[in-house]
């Protein structure tokens, strides 16, 4: 059997916990970058269609459509086409598709998180 000079242990002992490191490294590292890809899968999948227009809703949008007082306006798409929107109708799609959106990402993230301890 091989010992180190200095702490007297087995090599492979230090060998088995050197993997068990490696791994856990190895397992940060997958939950980093399932995060951000699923953060950026995140961020497409709040793009929605409407009236011929794609448009990605954040807080702000939906913040904006509830403080315009007008029924009809115009807003410019992703593609950078103006698009005319009904306020309430656009405004309950977007508030409904975000809702969606968020709660399918805290899922899939707690289900992440959930592999990473396992």
């Amino acid at each position: 059997m091989l010992f180190f000079a200095s702490k007297n242990r087995p090599i492979n002992s230090s060998m088995s916990e050197l993997n068990e490191i490696v791994e856990k490294i190895n397992q940060a590292t997958d939950y980093q970058t399932n995060k951000r890809i699923l953060r950026e899968k995140i961020q497409t999948d709040l793009h929605v269609p409407y009236n011929s227009g794609l448009f990605k809703v954040t807080p702000e949008l939906i913040a904006f459509l509830s403080s315009w007082h007008d029924a009809e306006l115009f807003l410019e798409d992703t593609y950078e086409n103006p698009i005319k929107i009904a306020r309430e109708e656009f405004l309950t799609l977007c508030c409904e598709h975000y809702q969606q959106v968020m709660n399918t990402w805290h899922d899939q993230h707690e289900q992440i998180k959930r592999i990473r301890k396992v």
